[in-house]
This record gives C-alpha cells, sequence and structure tokens, in this order.
C-alpha cells in the first residue's frame, strides 16, 4: 500500500461527502458540478489542514515527541485544526503567531476564543515576516528541549501533502462509485501541501484525460512552479514511486482571480460566496475557497470550461475566518 512505511494517525472517521452542486451549477450554466466538502469533518470545525495533521502528528508521536508547535496568523486554519488535533491526542501544543498580542479578554467573534476554550497556549512574537516567525519558533523549540521536553514543530511541506495524496485516492474512489466521468478537479493554489499533494495522487492514479485547474490565492505563476516542483520531487522520494504524468500535464493555473492579494477581497470574491451561500446554503471564506468559485465561476461563463463535463471544486473549510473580528 501506498502509506504502509510511513506514520499516520485517524483524524478522519469517513471520507468527506462528494455532493453534487446543482442549484449552484444551474446558476452558473454548469450541469455536472460537484463539491468535495472538507469543510465537513468532525475536528474543530474542519478544514483541509487534518489531512496533513494526520502525518503531520504520525511522524512526530513516531519520534517520541511530547509539545507540538504550530505557526501562522491569529486567524490560522493550521493553527486552529493543531490546537484541536493536539487536544484530541492528549499532546501538548503551543501556538506561535506574528503579531502583536491582545491585553483584552479573549471573546466571541475574536480568533484567540477558540484556543482560550480548547485550553491551548498561544504566544506572540510581533508582527515580524515569516522567516522572523520561523526563527523564533525554532528558538522556542530550543529552549524546550533545554528544559528537557521534545518538541515537533509542525509545517514540513512534503509530509503534509501526503494527506492529499490521500485525498485525491479518496475522489477518485468516490467518482468510480457514483458514476461521475471526472473530467476537471478545481482547487485553491498558495504553493502549500494541499494542491500539490492532490496533483500529485490525481497525476498517479487518475487518467490522462483529468484536469487540474489551480487558482492562485498567493503567488504568481513564476513564484508557484518552483515550490511545486521541490515538494512534488520530495513526494516522488517519501513514496518511492514517480506518476506517470507530469506535474504540468493538463494543469491550468490561473492568476488572474487573485485579486488585490493574498488575503484580501474582490467585489468578484463576495459575488461567488453570496451565490454559493444563497444557492445551496453553503459558506466559503474569503481567502482560499471564495476565490476558486468566483474563477470557476468566470471560466463557465466566458465558455472556457466545458459546461458538459463532470467537475469537482474543492472546499478546503476556513469558513470560521468568516465569523472573525478584524484584528
Amino acid at each position: 500500500m501506498l502509506f504502509s512505511q510511513i506514520p499516520r494517525i485517524s483524524l478522519l472517521t469517513e471520507p468527506t461527502l462528494l455532493e453534487k452542486a446543482a442549484h449552484f451549477g444551474d446558476t452558473i450554466g454548469h450541469s455536472s458540478l460537484w463539491i468535495k466538502r472538507e469543510d465537513v469533518m468532525g475536528l474543530g470545525m474542519g478544514g483541509n489542514k487534518v489531512r496533513s495533521l494526520e502525518f503531520w502528528l504520525g511522524e512526530a508521536l513516531e519520534k517520541g515527541c511530547d509539545i507540538v508547535l504550530a505557526a501562522g496568523l491569529p486567524p490560522s486554519n493550521l493553527c486552529r485544526l493543531t490546537a484541536a488535533a493536539c487536544c484530541r491526542l492528549n499532546l501538548d501544543c503551543e501556538i506561535i503567531h506574528n503579531a502583536a498580542p491582545s491585553n483584552t479578554k479573549p471573546r466571541r467573534g475574536d480568533s484567540r476564543f477558540l484556543y482560550d476554550l480548547m485550553g491551548v497556549r498561544q504566544i506572540y512574537c510581533g508582527p515580524v515576516d515569516e522567516q522572523a516567525r520561523k526563527a523564533f519558533v525554532e528558538e522556542r523549540a530550543q529552549e524546550l528541549k533545554d528544559q528537557g521536553r521534545n518538541p515537533y514543530i509542525l509545517g514540513d511541506p512534503v509530509v503534509g501533502a501526503l494527506g492529499y495524496v490521500a485525498a485525491a485516492q479518496e475522489l477518485l474512489f468516490q467518482a468510480e462509485q457514483k458514476h461521475i466521468d471526472l473530467r476537471h478537479v478545481f482547487i485553491s493554489a498558495s504553493a502549500g501541501p494541499t494542491e500539490i499533494g492532490l496533483l500529485f495522487g490525481l497525476r498517479l492514479m487518475g487518467g490522462p484525460d483529468l484536469h487540474v485547474h489551480l487558482v492562485s490565492v498567493e503567488y504568481p505563476a513564476h513564484t508557484f512552479w518552483p515550490i511545486a516542483q521541490e515538494i512534488w520531487q520530495g513526494l516522488c522520494e517519501k513514496l518511492h514511486v514517480t506518476p506517470p504524468l507530469s506535474l504540468q500535464y493538463n494543469t491550468h493555473f490561473y492568476e488572474e482571480y487573485l485579486g488585490p492579494g493574498y488575503a484580501k477581497h474582490s467585489p468578484e470574491t463576495w459575488l461567488a460566496l453570496r451565490l454559493l451561500a444563497r444557492t445551496e446554503g453553503i459558506f466559503l471564506d474569503t481567502t482560499y475557497n471564495a476565490k476558486v468559485f468566483a474563477g470557476l465561476t468566470d471560466l463557465c461563463q466566458k465558455g472556457h470550461l466545458p459546461t458538459d463535463e463532470a467537475a469537482v471544486i474543492f472546499h478546503t473549510g476556513g469558513v470560521p475566518t468568516l465569523l472573525m473580528r478584524e484584528e
């Protein structure tokens, strides 16, 4: 089996939903549109990072680690889900934010509120960039080692990408069971483990007629592809297998739906968010998924996507951020 020699824990009790978005599809002129509901999971209000955490925390436990360090901005889905997973595993966890600390008590609508409920410690290293945050995390890990602890710094992109290699396998099985002639898969792209793992898995196990559509939410193509190639090569080495199809085979990368930039909204973002809510009762975050749905809508309306060929769009979660106040 593909993952038989790789440490992994179980955080998903069953496959996530693959459901048809008939009303939304009719509205934008697509006759066979499906949504892979990664936002509906039992842990921490769901999201794509749960799949990566199965492998990250599996590795941590195999190494005998007794505390996990995760870093991100205060609304980070990765941080929230890491905290939730560590609570389930009875594993100590510290969340490090590159933001200024707040002197007010955590309350509903505040990103700190969920961490407060879970009893997880948050550390603020100030409004620094990612490199400075990384250095801070490494310093904190050394402090913990000096205290006799065995910390695990979460985030290795190749290990995390394994979660979405598994998701590709799951999706292809579901499509076969539902007799879906799957031709198109859409997902957000920020040069992280999710989209590269999915792409790797689909190229390894899917057919040559399958098109993968990556809607950028962070980087232009010239930045994205070198990062993607590095993760792809790491997966080849870790799994001891090379997909028969290349990284960019039938892969379409879109920069034009990025809008003003990462985590910045555009009018099209909000139109897509409202449209899905009003047609399917499904909510989206504005940083990742609303931009993907906006891109899909535009491609359909411009005739750039065959509207009679089955397409799946991954909803990777993040909805709790929609309810958080700006900090």
